[in-house]
């Protein structure tokens, strides 16, 4: 209705109404949003201090984490420092390890060899007369007294590692555990590492006893090295 009065009215009147209905709106207007921002403020700084303590927190937490994390990388490098030393000692005690069988090994044959001299025709005497057999002929190859190579999964260079450690004769490789030989294959690095020495000692004390038939059937039921 109101919008129909003013259409009736002149236009001189009508511009009138319409630009005080105009000047009474807009102080109306400003006057609610100065209202609205009087109320809103203090609300948006109790929100803005919460904030603000919150974000104090989060930086007092990261700050912390920060430095636990520091923490701990100090003890994984003290910790695999202490591993390696760890490691270093193992390897010296097992060559230790190896030094003594070795020893021992010598040791238990110095008596025998002593018994040998002026035993002619005795168990001595016919042991040194062994010994000095020169070359066997086993499964068609010759092989020298004392050759580890005659023992099926010992090659030349477990040969090698082997003499290196003091195990020159089958009598000492017999007398040699399977533990303190798989432990010196581990020391030697992997490409000794797949070999079982399970069965060595025993083809050594067969051979170093001369009893070849033996020696062969043993090493027939054998399967790459495994009894």
């Amino acid at each position: 209705m109101i919008l129909h009065f003013i259409l009736l009215m002149t236009p001189e009147c009508r511009s009138a109404v319409l630009m005080g209905l105009a000047l009474s709106i807009i102080p109306f207007l400003l006057g609610w949003l100065a209202a609205y921002i009087f109320y809103k403020v203090p609300a948006l700084r109790e929100k803005n201090t919460v904030l603000d303590a919150d974000v104090k927190r989060l930086n007092t937490s990261v700050d912390k984490l920060g430095a636990e994390g520091t923490d701990l990388r100090v003890q994984l490098t003290q910790a695999d420092a202490q591993l390696e030393d760890r490691k270093a000692t193992i390897s010296k005690l097992r060559s230790d390890l190896i030094i003594v069988e070795s020893e021992r090994n010598l040791l238990r044959g110095a008596p025998k060899e002593e018994g040998k001299e002026g035993k002619e025709g005795s168990k001595g005497g016919k042991a040194a007369a062994k010994a000095h057999v020169e070359k066997i002929l086993f499964l068609g190859v010759n092989y020298l007294w004392d050759d580890l190579k005659i023992v099926e999964g010992i090659g030349p260079k477990i040969e090698g590692l082997l003499k290196d450690a003091g195990i020159n004769t089958w009598k000492a490789l017999a007398e040699t555990s399977e533990t303190l030989l798989t432990q010196m294959l581990d020391d030697a690095g992997p490409r000794f590492q797949m070999h079982n020495p399970a069965s060595w000692p025993e083809q050594a004390r067969l051979a170093d006893a001369s009893d070849w038939e033996a020696l062969k059937k043993y090493q027939e039921d054998l399967t790459a090295g495994k009894a």
